[in-house]
Order: structure tokens, then sequence, then C-alpha cells
């Protein structure tokens, strides 16, 4: 695991510290990695649904869609 280090406010520090208090999360690197995490399932779940869009709009007869581009 690689070490990184960031400039934040203290209200994100003083945020954090109440998730690790309140037992969320065992410390303040705990709650910076879920939030990675939190935002990489987000940022793959975006592009898998434009894909899927994106197919579907393909697939789609291009007649329905006209009505409601004019």
């Amino acid at each position: 695991m690689a070490t990184i280090s960031a400039d934040v406010t203290s209200q994100m520090i003083k945020w954090a510290d109440v998730q690790v208090r309140k037992g969320l999360y065992k410390s303040r690197s705990e709650v910076i990695r879920e939030m990675f995490r939190d935002k990489m399932v987000k940022e793959n779940y975006s592009l898998l649904a434009e894909k899927a869009f994106a197919d579907a709009w393909k697939n789609e007869d291009d007649s329905y869609w006209n009505k409601y581009l004019k």
C-alpha cells in the first residue's frame, strides 16, 4: 500500500474524526480509503450505465425518438 498526503480543511478532519469516534472506521486513513472506493464504484457504475444506454439507443428504432427530438 502506498502513502499519499493531501491538503484538507479542518472541517473535513473533524468530520473524519467523528466517524472514527463513532466506531464506523478504525482510522482517518480508513475513512479516506472508503471515500476512494465509493467514488470509484460510482464512476464505474456511471460508465456501465452510459454504455448500456448507448447500446440501447443504437438498437432502438429512430422513428420512435424522432417525435421527441423535433
